[in-house]
């Protein structure tokens, strides 16, 4: 194909989906049923692990009286009711995904999110036929910044994780990207504009910059 890579996984919260809001609300509901607030500080530091990873965090730093598959399963009954009403795709989501596309590029996810709500999320931002392989947080032993994600997503696509360009949006996901041997874009959220990318070939302010520059890109 006269370039390097021969397929594109993508991240899935921040960098596909704009679901850090509905997270954060779903985390601030729970905690503040048992006297805790949620601070932004916090919230950004758990940016890009799985939610079990992050339960455990919470219930360490707040001290919670409930385990943290308990503290999991109510975030995860307000957040999953939310999602099909307030779930949105982040901007350029689709022209870029329509020009991987047109280029021949397989497609992969490779996301800290569990399988359930990695399904629900797809089918909301009616991505759910955009991808030829999805690799969810609870398949692996290990989550971000472990490489265990890509490489489930990799080998599902059937390609060598250092032909894969890798997008993400939190410092976590661009070290396990990069851990996988994979080239790694990073594409900052809200929540991780102002923290720096270390090991990130390259760092774009939207993905409609991506598609802009995909000529140069997919050549690094």
């Amino acid at each position: 194909m006269g370039q390097q890579f021969l397929a594109v996984i993508l991240d899935l919260d921040g960098l596909m989906a704009d679901s850090e809001p509905l997270a954060k609300w779903a985390w601030g509901q729970t905690l503040a049923r048992y006297g805790r607030e949620l601070d932004d500080q916090i919230f950004r530091d758990v940016q890009g692990m799985r939610v079990a990873d992050s339960a455990r965090i919470f219930c360490e730093r707040f001290v919670l009286p409930i385990s943290p598959e308990q503290a999991m399963a109510e975030r995860d009954e307000l957040f999953l009711q939310a999602v099909p009403t307030r779930l949105r795709p982040r901007p350029g989501l689709y022209s870029l995904l329509d020009e991987l596309v047109a280029r021949g590029l397989p497609l992969g996810v490779a996301t800290s999110g569990h399988r359930r709500y990695v399904n629900l999320a797809l089918q909301t931002l009616g991505l759910d036929v955009r991808f030829r392989a999805v690799a969810a947080g609870d398949e692996v032993e290990r989550g971000k910044p472990a490489p265990d994600i890509y490489l489930l997503a990799a080998e599902r696509l059937g390609v060598l994780p250092n032909r894969c360009l890798a997008l993400e949006d939190a410092p976590l996901g661009v070290e396990a990207a990069v851990a996988a041997g994979m080239t790694c874009l990073a594409v900052p959220s809200q929540w991780t504009a102002a923290i720096e990318f270390p090991g990130a070939e390259r760092v774009l302010p939207s993905l409609n910059e991506v598609r802009e520059g995909l000529d140069n890109l997919l050549g690094l």
